[in-house]
């Protein structure tokens, strides 16, 4: 905590006490009437001052927070401590084995492709799982992730006794069991734990968790439905489209924007409400770094035909397993191929009919193979025989 705010932590305690969270879509630093179209260019982020609040509940929920301002409390601090020490423990070797290995191993890539790594982020069928891409692109100014699971709200740890606030911290490192142990989210899994009403409720607390871990500062968070045309239409109910996290990479001191969809992104979503199709076509540039991570392998199906080219036509690099759109679609005239690791047949929750000859026969091409991974990302992290293959457009 800076100077600045050790100075005021006796009116921060007293604004807290006096203004809860409960209303949780509200944004504490941007209001627009419910039923006017945001205009993102109408509001510099970079006069969004920091969000004491909503940046001290999410270095809470990450185990990071010094608890100085929550000694009026009527809570156990040496459970909260423990629950740090226990964070601490399962995410720290997340960190040194994965999370350190895999930003070198793409910024190796990106500067051998010549591929810009500030570019626009995008990651569909991602979960609330921005600290790898955190991790992988961390110099992009705006990443825009697209699942399936509910927004979230912001939780209301400061009205919380001190039995539901544990419950509740603990609830965080229970959705994030298998992004600790595996790197991707099992979906019965998170179906379960963010149905728990005393637990997390979405993938925005995951985001801001996700967000501390990254040494970063909550700027606004903003909830939005999206309409029929593409556009945004601000809510005040967490119960939507999508929320945007203005952040300050407190390191770097550089401003982000991370947008979260909570959509379906099938041929049959786009069909039901078109105005997402418009949204990706018009919010993703043509220049987008895309990772795409343990996705059940929908981009194999011509279910998802929609999302898969315009992940095609969108990217200037992409980062995916085989899990991803198939090797099939990557034309050498357009493409070039590097691949990682080792290839086998897709693990037993899914069809041996989805391995691909093509692709297996590329590892053995010694002008495509570009050698071992040092790290686990994905389905194969029983054996350790996974595979990444990173492409950029000519």
């Amino acid at each position: 905590m800076n100077n600045f705010n050790k100075s005021i932590s006796g009116i921060i305690i007293l604004f807290i006490m006096m203004f809860s969270l409960s209303n949780c879509g509200q944004n504490p630093t941007v209001t627009q009437d419910k039923k006017t179209v945001e205009k993102d260019t109408l509001i510099s982020k970079d006069t969004i001052a920091i969000d004491s609040n909503l940046t001290r509940l999410s270095n809470l929920m990450a185990g990071m927070d010094t608890l100085v301002n929550y000694q009026h409390k009527n809570w156990s601090l040496d459970s909260i401590k423990l629950f740090s020490k226990e964070s601490s423990a399962k995410y720290l070797p997340m960190l040194n084995t994965r999370l350190v290995k895999i930003n070198e191993w793409n910024k190796k890539n990106l500067k051998e492709s010549g591929v810009p790594d500030t570019s626009f982020a995008f990651y569909p069928f991602s979960g609330g799982d921005f600290i790898h891409l955190n991790w992988l692109l961390p110099n992009a100014k705006e990443y825009l992730m697209v699942a399936r699971e509910n927004v979230g709200s912001i939780p209301n740890l400061i009205e919380m006794d001190n039995k539901a606030l544990i419950k509740y911290l603990k609830g965080i490192n229970i959705v994030l069991r298998d992004i600790y142990n595996k790197s991707y989210f099992i979906t019965k899994n998170m179906i379960t734990d963010i149905n728990n009403a005393n637990h997390v409720n979405g993938m925005l607390p995951v985001i801001l968790w996700a967000a501390a871990k990254t040494n970063h500062e909550i700027k606004s968070v903003t909830f939005f439905d999206i309409d029929s045309t593409g556009n945004t239409i601000t809510q005040t109910d967490h119960k939507c489209d999508g929320v945007r996290i203005v952040l300050k990479d407190k390191l770097k001191k550089q401003i982000k924007t991370l947008t979260y969809l909570s959509v379906d992104i099938s041929n049959s979503g786009f069909k039901t409400k078109p105005g997402v199709l418009t949204y990706l076509e018009k919010h993703v540039p043509p220049n987008a770094n895309s990772f795409v991570k343990s996705a059940s392998y929908l981009l194999h199906y011509s279910t998802f035909s929609d999302i898969r080219n315009i992940i095609i036509k969108k990217s200037n690099s992409l980062i995916q397993d085989d899990t991803g759109i198939p090797y099939k679609y990557f034309d050498n005239k357009v493409w070039n191929v590097k691949l990682f690791g080792e290839y086998e047949m897709p693990v037993s929750d899914f069809s041996t009919n989805l391995f691909q000859k093509d692709l297996n026969l590329a590892y053995s091409d010694s002008t495509i193979y570009a050698g071992k991974l040092g790290f686990s990302l994905g389905y194969h992290w029983g054996s350790g025989n996974q595979n990444q293959m990173f492409s950029f457009k000519k």
